[in-house]
Parts: C-alpha cells; structure tokens; sequence
C-alpha cells in the first residue's frame, strides 16, 4: 500500500498515517498478517520525523488495529469476526461496504468522504478541476461550466496545494490518487464518470466504406482514448485520422466529407460545412453529484 502525505494539510501528519492504515486494512489493501514498513524506512521514504511515524504505530497499537511481535516488527491484525457484537457486526458492514466500493472503482478515503458529507452535509461555493494535461482542462472546464451555473475553475495538480477553502474537487479517475494526495484535509475530491463512446456514436449510421473519421482535439488524452474506443466498436485503424487542433493549419487536414468526432472545444472551430458529431466527456450523473454540493 502506497501512504499519501499532505504537508499543508490542517490535519497532523500522524493523524494521516492513522487514518490510511487504518482504511487500507478495512479495503484490505492491508490484509491481517501484512508487516508494515518500519518506522526507520516510512519516515526516511516520506521524509518526516521518525516519532511522527512512531507516534502514528503508537496509537494504532493502542487502539488495537497492529499488533507488536518481538523482533519481527508490526503487523496489521485480523478484523472482528461477525457476531461478536453490535461494533463487530458495524465493523462488518463497513468492511464490506468499502469492499463493494472499491469495486466500483472508489477508493476508500472517497467513501469516507462521502459518508461524512451525507451524515453532516456541507455546500460548497465552487467545483474546482485538477487536471494536469491543458486541453483536457478546457474541454472539462467548458463541459461543466454551463450545467453548474458557471462556479467551475480548472486548475493543473500542482495549483491545488494553494487551494482556498469552501470548494469541492474533481478529477478523472486516473488522477484521482494523486489529487487526492494533494488536497487540504477536509476537501471533498469526487471522480469524474465519463460517457461512453459507444452509446455517444450508437445513433451515427455505419460509415460509407472509404469515409474518413476525423477526431478533433487539442487534447492528446481526448484523440487517443476516442481512437482506442472506436478501434474497439469496429471502426477500422485507417479510416480514422487524429487532428491536434492545437497545431496551425489542423483544418486542411479534414478531408472533404470526412465525419468529425470532436471535443465541446474544438467543436466551435471546425468549419461548418463537415458534420459534426460532439463527443462530451463527463456523464450527467456525474455532474448531477457535483451540483448537490454547491449552494442551493
């Protein structure tokens, strides 16, 4: 297991140590019997004080989550058995509630996060995107803007270190490790769902043979990802061309009567004379979320 640490986090970086390993042994990212790190090589790894991670094993012994054994070192414990009581049986429906969020692709600081705001709901002034690639940023920005009443900022990984208070984050879920890792303690960090390609072209009548496909973007992760999905629902790899519209002259490589796969952004400058089909990134539901946490 990989432990995040957040230096201007207003929570203690013991407190952050906790927390992860405690997670990582209900998702199971820590099964029982798994040693942990020693304190010597978590605190030179991270580069923290060695009694910071002391401290951290300290009250997870305490609180009974690791075990010490003699010369061996520390070792996460097994989990209450069901039917040892009402916390036991609790501890079971956490457990297992992680588990079947993990595999939907949620990690579990997000579960915990989400339960927190469901239990003590908070609303938020803004949505703030972390994305590192510039064109995915502009094509997210432009997706969310209109649906949540414009309170939408994007902004690259590195800005969020600076981040100011009352926002909610949200990232692909490719990035959502490493955002998450960035954040000030207590921000909400929601992943992005995305549309598919497939339902996006399913009303697009089968190509003529010798048609060209055209995908349009200044976002190399946009033209890639479209490629590989078309590639997937059987178009064939010659029929498609990528177009970096962030080069000068991208226009003249759209061949006449090709069909044009674009991003909301790159969608404005494609001339009007080629048909357009504009593939939009984020789900509704998806923006539906983000727009429960914003003020009402």
């Amino acid at each position: 297991m990989r432990f995040w640490i957040t230096r201007n986090s207003e929570q203690p970086i013991r407190e952050q140590l906790v927390r992860q390993v405690v997670l990582g042994i209900l998702s199971e990212d820590l099964p029982a019997g798994h040693r942990l790190p020693s304190t010597r090589s978590l605190a030179r790894r991270h580069k923290i004080h060695s009694n910071t991670v002391s401290a951290a094993y300290q009250d997870l012994l305490h609180r009974g989550w690791i075990e010490l054994r003699r010369g061996s070192g520390l070792y996460v414990k097994p989990l209450p058995a069901s039917g040892a009581g009402d916390v036991a049986e609790l501890d079971t429906l956490v457990t297992k509630l992680i588990r079947d969020a993990r595999a939907l692709g949620h990690e579990p600081g997000e579960v915990l996060d989400r339960l927190e705001w469901m239990v003590r709901p908070r609303h938020y002034e803004r949505v703030v995107i972390a994305e590192p690639e510039r064109g995915m940023r502009e094509i997210l920005e432009a997706e969310a803007s209109d649906p949540l009443g414009g309170r939408v900022q994007s902004v690259d990984v590195g800005g969020l270190v600076d981040l100011a208070s009352g926002c909610v984050v949200t990232s692909l879920a490719s990035r959502a490790a490493a955002v998450r890792g960035s954040v000030p303690h207590g921000t909400p960090c929601v992943t992005l769902r995305l549309n598919s390609v497939r339902k996006s072209l399913e009303s697009q009548p089968r190509l003529p043979a010798n048609t060209m496909l055209a995908i349009v973007s200044r976002s190399f992760e946009f033209r890639s990802g479209a490629r590989t999905m078309l590639v997937a629902v059987g178009l064939h790899p010659d029929s498609i061309c990528d177009v970096d519209a962030s080069l000068e002259g991208w226009r003249q490589r759209l061949g006449a009567g090709s069909l044009v796969v674009a991003d909301v952004v790159a969608a404005r400058e494609v001339p009007a004379t080629f048909d357009v089909k504009i593939f939009r990134m984020i789900a509704e539901s998806s923006l539906a979320e983000l727009g429960r946490y914003l003020w009402l």
